[in-house]
Order: C-alpha cells, then structure tokens, then sequence
C-alpha cells in the first residue's frame, strides 16, 4: 500500500520504506502516515490537514506501540503542508508521550517544517520540551533531516557511515 503523499526521493541513503500504520479523522481523512526504514531504524510519520491537538494525541498514541515494537533510534517527524496549533497537546506528549519513546530506544528526533510555516508559542514550547528530553532537529527538507538522523544514529551505534 503506497503512502498518501510520497516519500523524498532526493536523498538517496535511505533503504526502501515499509508503511507500517496510517491514522484517520472521523471523517475518513489521512491524518499520518507511519512508515518504517528498518536499515536506518527511522520511524517517519508523515502529517497531513489541518491537526487538532485531539488529533496529535491520537497520532502519537498510536505510534507508542511502533515505538515499543521496532525500537527505532530515530523519528523522522515531517508536518510540511500541515497547519493547526496542538499546544494543548504539550502535557500529554511531555509527560506520557516522550518517556515511553525514550524507553523504546529513540534517541533523535527530526522534526521537518515547511520554512514559512508560523511555530505557535505553544509549539515552540513543546519542541524545547521534546528537546530537554531527545536530541531534537529542525530541518526545512526533509534530505537534511535524512543525513542528520544518518548520522546521529551510526554516531549512537558505534557503526560506520
């Protein structure tokens, strides 16, 4: 089943993706995408709509169990073309979202955005939050965010680029 919105073909040092899960709004539209590069050990959720803090919960709870199962170091967070203000959601992501993908074995965090994209205070803060917690990435593309996560990930293994 191929992804609702394709996958960067920029950057070529990734293996081939498996689409793992997908969560919808009650309305039957795509909220995320999850895919797996198993090589990598990336999880790369892919937003799309308008989101809801309701929704970012959702999306986050569901990948908890993909978290717990795959173990993967990195998370390849990509809300380009997204809007909306999930700061209500911070609590949440702080305080039960964060540990447990910390406990599954992640460790870097890209988070790609779209370069004109207004970040909320809230959204801000959130980020700083995640960041206290896993090393966390901004990136404008999502090649950057690819050769960052590449590295961080051999520099945590001890494997060779």
């Amino acid at each position: 089943m191929p992804l609702s919105a394709p996958l960067p073909r920029t950057c070529k040092i990734h293996s081939p993706v498996e689409l793992v899960y997908h969560v919808d709004d009650a309305h039957g539209q795509r909220v995320a995408d999850f895919g797996y590069f198993a090589a990598e050990r990336v999880l790369y959720i892919r937003w799309h709509g308008h989101l809801t803090a309701d929704e970012v919960i959702r999306v986050a709870e569901a990948s908890l169990p993909w978290l717990e199962q795959l173990h993967p170091t990195g998370l390849l967070n990509d809300k380009r073309g997204t809007s909306g203000d999930w700061g209500e959601a911070m609590a949440w992501i702080e305080y039960e979202w964060i540990p447990r993908a910390k406990v599954s074995g992640l460790t870097g965090f890209a988070y790609v955005i779209n370069a004109d994209m207004m970040v909320s205070f809230e959204n801000a803060a959130l980020i700083d939050k995640i960041r206290e917690q896993v090393e966390l990435r901004t990136f404008y593309s999502v090649g950057a965010a690819w050769k960052w996560l590449r590295q961080h990930t051999f520099r945590r293994t001890g494997a060779a680029a």
